[in-house]
């Protein structure tokens, strides 16, 4: 039993990098994480350890979240009439990594873990950056090459965002009793920043820029209130600074019209909504939903627009391009209950409770930094979900279940 627990602890620890690092490797790792995860439940004692360590309320939620869109496929059109309910089960990773990251120990390094796995891809980015640096200063039209190693475009974006504001909270936050190793680690992190925040300005994601902005302020705002103001003032000085390549595209964040990225999603938006008026109680199938989009995209007289600008292929016409609209669209209100619940309710309820910060005085400064982070990323989270539909997305559901591990940890050390 031991040497099961201690395969799935060191599997759990090479997750992070994985997830940075392959695409298809982090996929088949969370298959073995699960396959050892359910083997050492065969064991009572692990059993017993396990209740030990998870919250109920959020366990609970999570099956609540994760089991609903089958109940509803099931009703209405069939179980597997939604072709992306599948990716909900990828949740269920949440339990092996609560299961093994069961100490402080193991949760600082598996902490690490991600940090190393995201400084490996910055540093690979950076490479193909500088490979790339002609294509990229040169876009041709609305072609606006992007900077992203392994990862879809988007999903690098949206995870090195979150790597940010954590870095954010520990240069801010964390301080080492010895002040020697304190400086060497701050200039660590101070360098990763800078790496991760030079590779995000470049990769030119419209809604990163977008979703960083309040979840730093919040940051600013726990550390010192008169950051804020110089932050502001950064943002708007740096806008001047930017290259032209970089500027013209955050312009259509305004001018959506202009830019096929943005009008689309605009297009994808819309009929999302159109579809959830007409089947409103447990949304449509994926079948439905091709026939419903193509009928209204012709309505519309967008359906040209849309084949030269982004194609036809039937299930990529669903994708809605944004998480609480393709829910919605795919499961109606019953999923949106589901959805609301865990993400609104059970979720925030448990951040709410950290107060690490309150208690600054008794507690370590890195359970303070990682609250900050935690609280501020899982914000930008959910900004990040009106362009994109992460719920169903592997890279952004393992994110969010690692944190949300975390998230178990400390709420349970509180309770302790």
């Amino acid at each position: 039993m031991k040497k099961l627990n201690l395969t799935g602890y060191f599997l759990t620890i090479l997750f992070p990098i994985m997830l940075f690092l392959s695409y298809k490797g982090e996929q088949t790792l969370s298959y073995l994480i699960m396959l050892f995860f359910l083997l050492s439940m065969l064991f009572k004692k692990n059993r017993k350890r396990f209740k030990s360590l998870i919250d109920g309320g959020m366990a609970s939620g999570l099956l609540f979240f994760i089991i609903s869109p089958f109940i509803i496929s099931f009703f209405s059109g069939g179980i597997v009439s939604r072709v992306d309910s599948i990716h909900y089960l990828y949740w269920l990773i949440f339990f092996p990594l609560v299961f093994y990251i069961n100490t402080e120990k193991k949760l600082w390094t598996f902490i690490k873990s991600f940090l190393i796995g995201g400084t490996i891809s910055l540093i690979i980015t950076l490479v193909i950056f500088i490979k790339n640096y002609d294509e990229w200063a040169h876009p041709k039209g609305f072609e606006y090459p992007r900077i992203f190693f392994e990862l879809q475009t988007q999903d690098f974006a949206n995870i090195m965002s979150i790597l940010l504001l954590f870095l954010i909270s520990f240069i801010l936050f964390y301080r080492n009793e010895n002040r020697k190793k304190n400086i060497w680690i701050k200039l660590l992190l101070s360098a990763i920043f800078v790496l991760d925040l030079f590779i995000i300005i470049v990769n030119r994601s419209k809604m990163v820029y977008i979703s960083l902005f309040l979840p730093v302020i919040y940051i600013l705002y726990k550390r010192n209130k008169a950051y804020i103001l110089g932050f502001i003032a950064a943002c708007i000085g740096g806008f001047f600074l930017l290259p032209k390549s970089i500027t013209d595209r955050l312009q259509y964040i305004v001018k959506y019209k202009q830019d096929p990225s943005s009008y689309l999603r605009v297009m994808f938006w819309d009929a999302a909504v159109s579809s959830f008026r007409k089947s409103p109680i447990f949304g449509m199938s994926t079948n439905e939903r091709i026939a419903f989009n193509m009928s209204h995209f012709k309505k519309k007289g967008i359906l040209n627009y849309i084949e030269a600008n982004y194609g036809l292929d039937p299930v990529g016409i669903t994708n809605t391009h944004n998480m609480y609209l393709h829910h919605l669209a795919n499961y109606g209100i019953a999923g949106a209950l589901s959805l609301v619940y865990f993400l609104f309710i059970v979720i925030p309820s448990r951040l709410v409770r950290l107060n690490f910060y309150k208690t600054k005085d008794t507690v370590h400064s890195a359970y303070i930094a990682l609250e900050i982070g935690i609280k501020s990323s899982y914000f930008a989270y959910l900004i990040q979900g009106l362009t994109e539909f992460n719920l169903n997305k592997k890279p952004m559901i393992f994110t969010l279940a690692m944190m949300l591990a975390i998230l178990n940890f400390m709420y349970k050390k509180l309770k302790k």
